[in-house]
């Protein structure tokens, strides 16, 4: 069996039944604030509605088809949130916010598509571990089970998807992409033999994806190569993109925003909570708050015990808590935890330098987050526009699951990279345009160190129910 006919196959089984649904578009353009929300145990229409501050109405008709006597746990809804006060063009005005010193705004929609293209015919070939010499086909039930997990092979299902996606959308735009697809069954043999193909008529190639495999078959190559998920680790060339921000470049921007803060507000008690991972953030955040206290995590004991933090925070002053983890169940365990113990007498901050998605984990609840003020620096920005949500739901018709953030990132990096060719006919010529922003990533390239890297990344922060872009980090590194 062909690898397209496996990916096919493979991907049906995964796929989900969807009620059919009728169009919402013009009952969502009415507003210019929209929001998923993952739906949690026990909640109803009429808790969400009293949440929101919507009618049941208003909830049913953002989301036709939905079972309204009992909502499915973990199913995605649709909450329109404000009434659209202006629009121009294609692009979505939000009013900036200032707040506690630091602007906040919503970024507008890039007009790359707008400009002329000089080149219309591509040649892509995308390498990723899809491992399906490993899938048992044969089973359903075993087959399901597999691309039920988190691993190697589903991430290349939904990156591929991605891929095809912005494929699609390219041709709508009148460029041509033909894409080759091979398996690289995260094996160097196998990357060794892959490297035997014709890989000079690529215009590009995507993957593979773990720095080992990356470096491996980019060993003679001198097609332009995409590290669409890894930064550490990868061998750098002059025809390498990085497509990832450098973690460091993200760490030292919050701490920009720490220092201007603490320009501001001297008179505040810092904590710093911390495994074995973040020495050095530790390092530089101790150095900033000599008298803070500092409570570390180790391996083996993931739990920072509740009458610590009780006994170390102050009352009457702002708490400033630095969360230096990356690991999900502390972070789900810390956010509860400070939660609790947050309230008018003892205001509590939270903060981390740690760029990492598990801060947008389903299970971390969003207006926990919301209620610490939670500032934080990520690769990506959940999208709220309305442009998402047709995205959102033509993605599920076409592929039968869910966006993630894998396949999202493959879409914008993919549409992105091809736009730049289209318009610049070479990929160097196009770092002159500067930031480009799709759905939830956004790209401005430099070629710094012998390779082509991104520099553009986000500083998030959230606010009640909502997550807002800190005001636009200084790239000049």
């Amino acid at each position: 069996m062909g690898i397209m006919k496996k990916i096919f196959f493979i991907t049906l089984l995964f796929s989900i039944s969807l009620n059919s649904q009728e169009k919402t578009y013009d009952f969502l353009s009415n507003y210019d604030s929209i929001i998923n929300h993952t739906v949690q145990k026990k909640e109803t229409l009429f808790s969400l509605s009293k949440k929101y501050g919507l009618s049941t109405d208003e909830i049913i008709k953002a989301n036709p088809g939905i079972q309204i006597d009992k909502l499915k746990r973990r199913s995605i809804l649709v909450i329109p949130l404000k009434k659209k006060n202006e629009t121009k063009g294609d692009n979505i005005i939000v009013d900036s916010i200032k707040k506690d010193s630091v602007i906040l705004s919503d970024l507008k929609l890039n007009d790359l598509t707008k400009e002329k293209f000089k080149k219309i015919d591509f040649e892509l070939a995308f390498l990723a571990p899809f491992k399906l010499n490993t899938v048992v086909l044969d089973s359903v039930e075993d087959t399901k089970k597999t691309l039920g997990e988190v691993n190697l092979t589903t991430i290349s299902i939904n990156f591929y998807n991605g891929v095809t996606y912005a494929i699609q959308e390219l041709k709508d735009l009148g460029i041509n992409v033909s894409l080759s697809v091979y398996d690289t069954e995260n094996d160097l043999n196998k990357i060794d033999q892959l490297k035997s193909l014709d890989l000079n008529k690529f215009d590009l190639i995507i993957g593979p994806f773990i720095s080992r495999n990356f470096n491996k078959f980019n060993s003679d190559n001198s097609s332009l190569i995409v590290s669409p998920l890894v930064e550490q680790g990868i061998a750098t060339k002059d025809n390498v993109i990085i497509t990832t921000t450098n973690n460091s470049l993200k760490s030292s921007r919050v701490f920009d925003i720490i220092d201007s803060e603490i320009n501001l507000m001297e008179d505040q008690c810092a904590i710093i909570i911390s495994d074995s991972e973040n020495i050095s953030s530790k390092s530089k955040l101790i150095s900033r708050f000599p008298n803070a206290e500092v409570v570390d995590i180790d391996n083996e004991n993931l739990f920072v015990d509740p009458e610590i933090t009780d006994s170390l925070m102050g009352f009457n002053k702002q708490n400033w808590v630095f969360l230096e983890t990356s690991k999900t169940n502390v972070i789900s365990s810390v956010t509860s935890l400070l939660n609790s113990q947050n309230n008018n007498d003892r205001k509590i901050r939270l903060f981390s330098t740690v760029s990492s998605e598990n801060y947008e984990n389903s299970n971390i609840s969003l207006e926990k987050l919301g209620n610490l003020n939670f500032i934080y620096p990520s690769n990506s920005k959940p999208s709220t526009s309305f442009e998402y949500n047709n995205f959102y739901e033509n993605y599920i018709e076409k592929y039968g699951n869910e966006p993630d953030r894998i396949s999202i990132k493959a879409r914008d990096l993919t549409y992105d990279l091809i736009l730049r060719i289209a318009v610049f006919k070479k990929f160097e010529n196009s770092l002159q345009y500067g930031k480009t922003t799709y759905f939830q990533n956004k790209f401005d390239y430099t070629f710094k160190d012998s390779f082509y890297r991104n520099r553009s990344f986000f500083i998030l922060r959230h606010r009640d129910l909502e997550i807002l872009e800190i005001q636009e980090p200084n790239n000049e590194q």
